[in-house]
């Protein structure tokens, strides 16, 4: 079969792998360079003034080691090391005040008293926590359904540092943090806590893209405008900006949820429904190498995921350590970050690229008809692959490919 993906995502480029060797795939991506939301600087992404030897993250970084089973199996499959990366975490509150991870304590304070005082300030944290623990302890994926992380985080220390987790996973501003889904919210907030494994891969994240890429035996189109997508029982009819007309018997959507109603020409009444809800969400990240923002709180050991609460207005950001998060040398002179949503705290000089990212606006209303989708996968032709359809990380991107590539004889990893 003739089939087009349209989005060279995660999701797009491992749904083409899984079926070139069945299929003749064609890729369209409406950007210049492929891998979404993964922009590996002197990969996929160029950015000039940079040593070219080294590789640096401006999107997608780590990975649970213990709970993404597809991803790690197609790292396997595509044979893209990997190896188990540092992750400590802290709290930069408004008032001044901030809080260590037990990760961060033990790796920034080598004299145990200083651990100890830095372990005890974490008391109200840690007892705030237990109770929301106890509250998802019997949370079944059923109870969760249709209901906002508000119902079950508040204002806490514990419950703000838990939102601030969501914002930096999903890449979601923070003041829209009260209506993320709790059936996507609590199952990660569960199995993400203090002793939880995380990897990275070696030589950045673009690199299983560059091997997909390079094993891939059908089209890809980057700068791909599409002016209208048109199914009918035959196949399918993708037309472009310039006016050039192709033909395929199936077409996988690989974009972000709220793209689909805008390329579709005939969306039914049952797809307008599922998809209606879904907005745009564009943020943009910066990598800088300005540590001053740690100054006041005189800090000198700097977290892989550090976050910080908005002095004017209590809006949040965030600051990811990429020394040790990319395998750079920590005794060199300068280190690297990479930040959201602290723009007014870095000097503009010491920004060193900076990225915009097109992501799904999670809510509960959007989701609403998500399991729908996937079990109409077929339907008009027309299939869907995305990490909004599971659980909205990496791993869920993965899943959704492996799904379409099993209904599309497809190969199994």
């Amino acid at each position: 079969m003739k089939i087009a993906i349209v989005g060279g995502g995660a999701a797009g480029m491992t749904t083409a792998h899984l079926l070139d060797k069945v299929h003749e795939v064609t890729v369209y991506e409406k950007q210049p360079i492929l891998g979404g939301n993964i922009r590996t600087i002197n990969k996929n992404v160029t950015c000039e003034g940079l040593d070219p030897n080294i590789t640096l993250e401006n999107g997608v970084i780590e990975f649970e080691r213990d709970h993404f089973p597809n991803f790690h199996k197609l790292m396997h499959h595509l044979q893209v090391p990997i190896e188990e990366v540092p992750l400590s975490s802290e709290l930069f509150l408004a008032n001044g005040h901030h809080y260590k991870s037990a990760a961060a304590i033990h790796n920034g304070y080598s004299m145990k008293w200083k651990r100890l005082i830095e372990s005890l300030k974490l008391t109200p944290v840690v007892l705030s926590y237990l109770v929301f623990v106890i509250k998802i302890m019997f949370a079944n994926q059923h109870s969760i359904q249709h209901r906002p992380v508000s119902d079950y985080l508040g204002n806490s220390i514990s419950d703000k540092w838990l939102k601030m987790m969501l914002m930096y996973a999903y890449s979601m501003p923070y003041k829209t943090i009260a209506d993320f889904p709790a059936e996507i919210a609590v199952p990660l907030l569960r199995h993400s806590g203090m002793l939880t494994k995380w990897v990275r891969i070696i030589g950045g994240v673009y690199s299983y893209i560059e091997k997909i890429v390079s094993q891939f035996q059908g089209s890809i189109y980057c700068n791909a405008s599409i002016s209208g997508i048109s199914r009918n029982s035959t196949g399918v009819k993708i037309q472009l900006a310039d006016g050039t007309l192709q033909h395929f018997d199936k077409v996988v959507f690989a974009t972000t949820p709220d793209q689909v109603l805008a390329l579709l020409t005939d969306p039914t009444d049952n797809e307008t429904r599922r998809f209606n809800a879904w907005k745009a969400n564009i943020i943009d990240t910066v990598i800088h190498t300005d540590t001053s923002i740690y100054k006041h709180f005189g800090v000198t050991y700097f977290g892989e995921f550090d976050l910080f609460e908005n002095k004017l207005n209590s809006d949040c950001g965030y600051n990811a350590y990429l020394d040790r998060l990319c395998g750079i040398n920590a005794e060199a002179d300068t280190h690297f970050s990479l930040a959201y949503n602290l723009n007014q705290y870095i000097d503009p000089d010491k920004i060193i690229d900076l990225q915009q990212h097109h992501s799904p606006a999670y809510n509960v209303e959007a989701i609403r008809y998500r399991q729908e989708v996937i079990e109409t996968n077929g339907e008009n032709n027309t299939y869907h692959t995305g990490a909004y359809l599971y659980e909205g990380l990496h791993e869920g991107a993965i899943t959704s490919a492996l799904v379409v590539s099993e209904l599309l004889g497809g190969l199994h990893l």
